[in-house]
């Protein structure tokens, strides 16, 4: 998409007697966290893009069907770019600049030194864990200030998870790559709907690559579970082809 798109409390005093704050327990146990799961859903949000000191606002359409595909379409009054994402590949067209492109993941990745595929796309969306929970279990886990830490570390990437102090939500998770310095960071916050478990509705991104700093905020507007979903996706006539 980036390379598509880069042209305090009040206190009240009730009576004389001290109030004592209530200390929450942290936990580790992973067992408390229930991701979010579906089948096919569509999100509607805005978002806020910064490509070093370049910006711009869109709006954004995320077709999910749940560990298939992926279809990203932006809008700035009229439709701009959509993006495919596959198992193996990533498709996309520029209105704008009337091009496309075709690319692998494994040519994305090693453009950018990240390890992402569909799946791990598919859970930065949805606000879930990159890691399943069992690869989570097999972490390093610590308290800190901000919630429960979980660290993992390979020979290429450190991945790094903050879940609140009851291990309900996922606040925060990054990647790094160790030897470039690469790097993914995600926060999350709030809920889009007002239920125990749902999508955040606030994502913010930082994404680190040789000089180029990357900086999304993503504003979920509404988000529908559907089972009919369709994924219309084909590139005008007329479009040059790109390499990114």
């Amino acid at each position: 998409m980036f390379a598509l798109i880069s042209c305090g409390a009040s206190k009240k005093k009730i009576s004389e007697k001290k109030t004592v704050p209530i200390e929450i327990e942290s936990t580790t146990e992973l067992e408390n966290f229930l991701p979010f799961l579906f089948d096919n859903i569509i999100i509607s949000s805005k978002v806020n893009l910064q490509i070093n000191k370049q910006y711009l606002t869109f709006d954004l359409t995320s077709r999910i069907d749940s560990g298939s595909k992926i279809l990203l379409s932006g809008n700035v009054i009229l439709p701009v770019f959509k993006i495919l994402i596959e198992s193996d590949k990533v498709l996309g067209y520029d209105r704008i600049n009337r091009e496309y492109f075709q690319s692998s993941i494994d040519e994305l990745n090693s453009k950018f030194n990240l390890n992402l595929g569909l799946e791990e796309v598919q859970r930065i969306l949805i606000g879930n864990p990159l890691f399943s929970v069992d690869k989570l279990n097999d972490s390093k886990k610590s308290i800190i200030d901000e919630g429960v830490l979980f660290e993992n570390y390979s020979n290429d990437f450190n991945f790094r998870f903050v879940f609140d102090s009851q291990m309900k939500n996922l606040t925060q998770q990054s990647i790094v790559h160790n030897k470039s310095g690469a790097s993914i960071q995600l926060l999350y916050s709030g809920k889009l709907i007002d239920k125990t478990k749902d999508i955040p509705s606030q994502i913010r991104a930082r994404i680190i690559y040789d000089n180029n700093v990357i900086n999304l905020n993503i504003k979920n507007r509404s988000r529908l579970l559907d089972r009919g979903l369709t994924f219309p996706y084909r590139v005008p006539k007329g479009y040059s082809r790109i390499k990114i």
